[in-house]
């Protein structure tokens, strides 16, 4: 077994959804051309509800997604199609958004600032390095904005946006200092947002695959030295600007995968440390409290056979569009690099409370390999 069960429970097919019949359609081919010409129809029918202002429709379709594909492939041509294409000679205004991942530690109930002081410093950082393309005209906002504030704007309200519409939305980006909730190392998702001006002539707009650029290690240091503070440290690292509409998910993966390498460093160092090689179990859980959403946590626990009372968690939600299998392999592959050996995958979907106790989640440890049931739902299988 190389992968995990898919904890979240999507509904069953329904009435026919032209919407989703298209991503059907899409994700049924294993042409790479057939499938891109059903995505670009997909693309279109979307861009068209958007048009007409029926964001209710793409909507519907997402909640009515009977597999995180199907989710994945609606939302993804959702994003797309918030960037309307420009006519020949015209200039649009597009909002985008630039993430940081910011690992911070030091000292407890410390305050980051939830602005930027000099962000002419950034911005003269991202135009000598080209970070948006060829484009030379934009403005970038100094507030460090939570990922709800990106979230709160749905791509259909980007594809209808004029001057006076962005002028509108630029309140909400609102500056969310970062309280360090201990002394140790933790992970914080941030986004500066700008709004850049972009002609039918640029060759190049940012986009999903454009790589980390030269800007990325100069940039870091400024950031570092604009949140700097005693007893603290800050290390941001920025990921390449994106479209607003299609920022969100890029951070929130990313800042994912860097908090699961933080928590799996320092559970490794107190095991090795105390107790020698852990015992790491990774299962798929139901997540009780997210209905009607599809979703569901994958949990990672380092336990030994040597202490009953060793317990090091980590709790990766998962979102209806989350790729499962990307994410085992991120996990996995960590482990391996790490050189655990000891890695158990459950092979069926766990519960999100523990049976016995009600209040706490559960969370499987090597006393439940002992018992030989997996706790809940079955014995789980080595990898």
């Amino acid at each position: 077994m190389n992968t995990l069960p898919d904890p979240r429970r999507y509904p069953a097919r329904g009435a026919p959804d032209r919407l989703l019949e298209l991503a059907r359609s899409s994700l049924a081919t294993g042409d790479p051309i057939a499938r891109s010409v059903h995505n670009d129809v997909l693309l279109s029918a979307i861009r068209a509800c958007h048009e007409r202002g029926d964001d209710a429709v793409v909507a519907a379709a997402l909640s009515a997604a009977a597999s995180a594909e199907e989710h994945a492939c609606i939302a993804q041509r959702a994003a797309e199609a918030a960037e309307v294409p420009l006519a020949t000679g015209e200039i649009g205004a597009r909002l985008f958004a630039l993430p940081l991942v910011l690992v911070a530690g030091g000292r407890e109930g410390a305050i980051l600032g939830g602005a930027l002081p000099d962000i002419d410093a950034v911005t003269a950082l991202l135009s000598e390095h080209a970070a948006l393309g060829d484009v030379q005209r934009y403005s970038l906002g100094n507030a460090l904005c939570a990922v709800e504030c990106i979230e709160a704007i749905a791509p259909g309200e980007l594809a209808r946006a004029d001057v006076d519409t962005l002028a509108r939305l630029a309140p909400g980006f609102q500056p969310e200092p970062i309280v360090l909730p201990s002394a140790d190392e933790s992970v914080h998702l941030r986004f500066l947002v700008g709004v850049a001006w972009v002609s039918s002539e640029a060759k190049r707009w940012i986009g999903p695959r454009d790589p980390v650029g030269k800007w990325a290690v100069p940039l870091t240091h400024a950031i570092a030295g604009q949140l700097a503070q005693p007893n603290v440290t800050v290390l941001p690292l920025p990921r390449p600007p994106l479209p607003l509409a299609q920022a969100a998910a890029a951070g929130r993966a990313v800042a994912a995968e860097i908090a699961f390498q933080l928590f799996v460093g320092g559970a490794l160092r107190r095991a090795r440390a105390s107790t020698g090689e852990p015992t790491v179990i990774v299962a798929a859980h139901r997540a009780e409290d997210a209905a009607p959403v599809a979703r569901g946590e994958v949990r990672v626990t380092f336990s030994s056979p040597f202490d009953d009372a060793m317990c090091d968690a980590w709790r990766w939600p998962l979102g209806p569009s989350d790729d499962l299998g990307a994410i085992t392999a991120s996990i996995t592959g960590l482990l391996a690099e790490c050189r655990v050996d000891g890695v158990v995958l459950v092979p069926e979907v766990q519960p999100d409370r523990h049976p016995a106790r009600p209040h706490e989640r559960l969370l499987l440890t090597h006393a439940h390999l002992d018992a030989g049931n997996g706790a809940a739902a079955g014995q789980p299988s080595s990898h």
